[in-house]
């Protein structure tokens, strides 16, 4: 399939999605397929956008995997890796087999969920050990084939941690590229990763890479919380009007 049969207005508004959350994600440090995903969801159908924003954040992931690689916990990233083996599977037969409007309105809700948290500053406080970890993979796993965001709870549950905040950081980029190679082999079993999807995201890619360059560039740690608050408002604005208009 040549990129020339999808070129649409849709794909070219992904393209634009693409650049505008990676510009966020690149000043306000999180968030990448948390923006992407709610937008992506009404130009494309949920089943047809989760595989590109899956696609963007493995790339993500991966890209900064070589700078974190020695401060992973590996146990931690790697029992929350493997237990969310057993409920993407699951995750994916509710993105198949849900209507494609009723699965729209659900990832804005998850997306507006998780925003308001992050805008009241909510932190775990509970007990971090094998059974949380293991609970925390497995709804990690289950979201991310589902609504396409899997990060929230996980980032949640890294911010908890004591000690070194960059140890947290290197256990979200290496989790994630656990769970993205995960949620994409189960999508090719199960028919959604095909030639559409590998086409459409390698068009969207370089809009995503320059628009995190940019937005690091643009990084200034003095407004950093300036950053994040216009990030969460945009987030929460694109989803509640997804919600109300459908």
């Amino acid at each position: 399939m040549l990129l020339a049969d999808l070129m649409t207005l849709e794909l070219a508004g992904a393209a634009a999605a693409g650049l505008v959350a990676a510009l966020i994600s690149g000043f306000a440090g999180f968030g990448l397929n948390l923006v992407m995903m709610p937008i992506l969801a009404v130009l494309f159908s949920p089943v047809e956008a989760i595989p590109i924003v899956t696609i963007m954040g493995l790339v993500n992931a991966v890209r900064m995997l070589g700078g974190t690689w020695r401060l992973i916990d590996r146990r931690e990233v790697l029992i929350l890796g493997c237990v969310s083996v057993f409920t993407v599977p699951l995750g994916a037969w509710v993105l198949i087999n849900v209507e494609a409007e009723l699965m729209r309105r659900a990832i804005a809700a998850f997306v507006i969920f998780f925003t308001v948290i992050m805008l009241i500053g909510w932190r775990y406080r509970g007990p971090r050990n094998t059974a949380t970890h293991v609970g925390v993979g497995l709804l990690a796993g289950f979201l991310n084939a589902g609504v396409g965001i899997g990060g929230p709870p996980v980032v949640l549950y890294q911010l908890a941690r004591d000690g070194d905040p960059a140890v947290g950081r290197a256990n979200l980029v290496g989790f994630f590229t656990i769970l993205a190679l995960v949620t994409l082999i189960v999508f090719s079993f199960e028919g959604v990763m095909n030639e559409t999807a590998l086409v459409r995201s390698g068009f969207v890619l370089p809009f995503v890479l320059l628009g995190t360059w940019i937005g690091m560039r643009s990084f200034n740690p003095a407004t950093v919380h300036l950053h994040r608050r216009f990030a969460l408002g945009f987030l929460l604005a694109v989803s509640v009007m997804i919600v109300v208009i459908g």
